[in-house]
This record gives structure tokens, sequence and C-alpha cells, in this order.
């Protein structure tokens, strides 16, 4: 049995809800936005694009030359493991001819080569699995858009990264309600991929996974039923009582613990930025959109406090998943004097919609990479896949 995929989500919530607004990229866009190729994990993770959105697809998002992965069983996937071996037969035989050898050099230092084999052997080595996860990804997404007559064009592609983009350029608030800021959007984008090590070409992958990914969603979506109960949930989402609150988010406890020591001097807000290792709160000191009691985006434990605390009460260190956090209560707003039966009711159903689909988005990667049938052909790829999911 294969374990758990975990897809590129932003680490900001376990839940997959929030890691699609904040994941993979800004509310997780997913994230996010995810783990692998597309990304890397460095953190623990409470459902990471990594969350977030990550989480979190185009050409093979390596370089040129790295192999491309196709699923199971078919001519590409044949194909797309045996150059790596072939670059380490390479190397091998340029080793045993000899440094005089300069044929197959990527590069020269003092007049030494350095066999393109050797530097295929380890980037197959580090890199090569996160990268062919997400061909997988990306590879079982075409095939059930295929099945499903469903056409995905560049235009689609470009709205996916334009969403990504609008939700990094604003974290906070409803990032529908400004024109994209794209020149600030496109240097958080930078900051963040340089802060997690990843390329604009494995940014790029991402993106087509998601706009396969939300194609199918919104088909998915499409065929439910809308009933006045989801809408009434929805009203209270929207319209219930909401907090607003800033937070401070870590991997180590030993961490939170010094920076529950720093906001004795400090305050909250160059605290965060100080110590918090969500990159994308932690330029807005820590600040997040507000939440209602029932918002199953945002976990139980997070909610119940945030509710239970005081206006300016700061929080003991909270653990959430495999995160650290500490709290402090912004502003807390009371329920809409709107009546239900007094909202636009279309604009409620476009925003319930509009959540579902992201909802469904979060699920569909998991959902596509474990019910794959994958045959890997190179050896070290293989075993590199079975530690990571095969369960014993």
């Amino acid at each position: 049995m294969r374990g758990p995929f975990r897809p590129w989500r932003h680490p900001l919530w376990p839940a997959p809800a929030w890691a699609a607004g904040l994941f993979m990229m800004a509310w997780g866009f997913t994230a996010g936005m995810v783990g692998t190729a597309c990304t890397q994990e460095s953190k623990p993770v409470g459902s990471p694009m990594q969350t977030v959105w990550e989480a979190p697809a185009a050409e093979s998002p390596t370089a040129a030359g790295t192999p491309t992965a196709q699923p199971a069983g078919s001519a590409a996937a044949n194909q797309s493991v045996r150059p790596g071996a072939e670059a380490r037969a390479a190397a091998r035989t340029a080793h045993e001819q000899g440094p005089d050898e300069s044929e197959s050099a990527f590069a020269f230092v003092n007049g030494e080569p350095i066999g393109r084999g050797r530097l295929m052997d380890m980037l197959m080595e580090s890199h090569g699995l996160a990268v062919l996860e997400q061909l997988i990804l990306l590879t079982a997404a075409r095939q059930k858009a295929a099945s499903m007559s469903i056409v995905v064009t560049p235009a689609d592609v470009t709205a996916a990264e334009d969403e990504a983009l609008r939700r990094i350029a604003v974290p906070v608030g409803d990032p529908e309600a400004a024109p994209l800021d794209r020149p600030t959007a496109e240097r958080l984008l930078a900051d963040f991929l340089r802060l997690k090590g990843l390329s604009q070409v494995e940014w790029k992958c991402r993106m087509e996974q998601r706009a396969y990914l939300m194609k199918i969603a919104q088909a998915d979506v499409g065929q439910r039923e809308i009933t006045e109960e989801m809408l009434r949930n929805e009203y209270g989402l929207r319209y219930g009582e909401r907090v607003q609150i800033r937070h401070i988010q870590t991997a180590a406890q030993e961490a939170i613990n010094r920076a529950a020591g720093l906001l004795k001097s400090k305050s909250f807000e160059e605290v965060a930025r100080e110590m918090s290792e969500n990159s994308l709160t932690r330029e807005q000191g820590g600040l997040m959109p507000p939440f209602t009691r029932h918002d199953l985006a945002v976990p139980p434990l997070i909610r119940e406090r945030a509710f239970a605390m005081s206006v300016g009460q700061v929080s003991e260190p909270l653990r959430e998943g495999a995160w650290y956090h500490i709290i402090r209560v912004e502003r807390k707003f009371p329920a809409s004097g709107v009546g239900f039966e007094n909202v636009d009711r279309d604009q409620l159903r476009q925003r319930l919609v509009s959540r579902l689909v992201r909802q469904r988005t979060d699920t569909l990667d998991a959902e596509l990479f474990d019910a794959a049938k994958i045959d890997i052909r190179d050896r070290n790829l293989a075993r590199q896949f079975r530690e990571r999911h095969v369960q014993k």
C-alpha cells in the first residue's frame, strides 16, 4: 500500500481549505502551497502547498536534460527514467577514461573536468524524486481532464497564476477586492521561491497542475446540488461574528519559547517579523484574515482560543499539528445585521461555489496521485519512492 501523497502547500494551517487560499502561495495556494518537486519539504507541515497555496506543472520542472516522467506503464514512463541511468553509465565511462576525456564535461575547475554524468547523478539523487512526483501528478491530472473532455488552455494556466499572485499580494482581506498589483506580487513571489530554494520553472509546473485541478474541480462542483442548508452555512461564514488575529509560527518548541521571551520586550509585530517561519504572514507582522467561529478552514484549537480571548490578549505557545503558534487577538467583528432573507443570494451562491471549488481542488492532488498506477524503471528513484510512499 502506498503512503499518502503530500502536495505542495504552504504550512499555515493543517486544514486544506485555508491551505488552498493561503496555499500554494498566499493562502496556501494553495498550497497552498506543497513537499515535492514543485517543492521540497524543508519544514514539518500541518497539511502542507503545503499547503500551502502550497499547494502547490508545465514542462519538466528541471533544467533541460532532466528526465520527464509519465505515469505507470506508458512508453513515456519507460523513457522518463532511462536518461538518468544512461547519464550514470556515461559518468562511469568518463571516469574510467580519465580526466583527459572532456567531451562529456559539464565544467572545468583549473583545467580538470566535472562530468555531466556526475552532475546528473547528484540531481537525480537529491531532487529526482521530488520532480518525478510532480510530473506524476501533472500527468494524472491531464489524463483525468481528458477523460472528462476538459480542455485546459494557456489562458487557464495564466488565470491560475494570476490567482496565486493576487493572493500573494493581498494575503489579508479579500484578494478579489482590488486589482492585481503584479510588480508587488512578483517581488513577493521571488522572495518566497528564494527562501524555499525553488525555481521559476517549478512554480510554472505547479501553476499548470493547478489549472488542471481547478478545471476538474469546477466540473465536479458543477454537478453538485446547492441546497438551502449550504447557503445558510455560507451565510454564517460571511456574516457571522468574526475574529482577526496575529500569529507567530515556528517548527520547533525551543523557537516558540524564544519568541515568547522576546514578547516581553518587543511588540508582537516585531517578533513575528523576526521569528515567524511563515514567510507570507511574517511580512504582515503575523496578521491573518478574519474568520468565524465555525470556519472549518481554521483548526479548532486556534478558533477556540481566539474566540475565548479578549482583544489585545496574547496566548501561551500552542501546538497545532507539527507547528507551534502564539496568537494575539487584534479585532473582533460583530455579526452583521443583515438577515439571511436580505442577502444577495446570487452573490452568496457564487462565493459558496468558489469555496467548494477551492476545497475540491485541494483534495484532488492526493486523490489523483494515490490512484495512479506508477511503474518507475529507474532503480534509485524506485527505491526512494518506496521509502517515501510504501506503508509497511
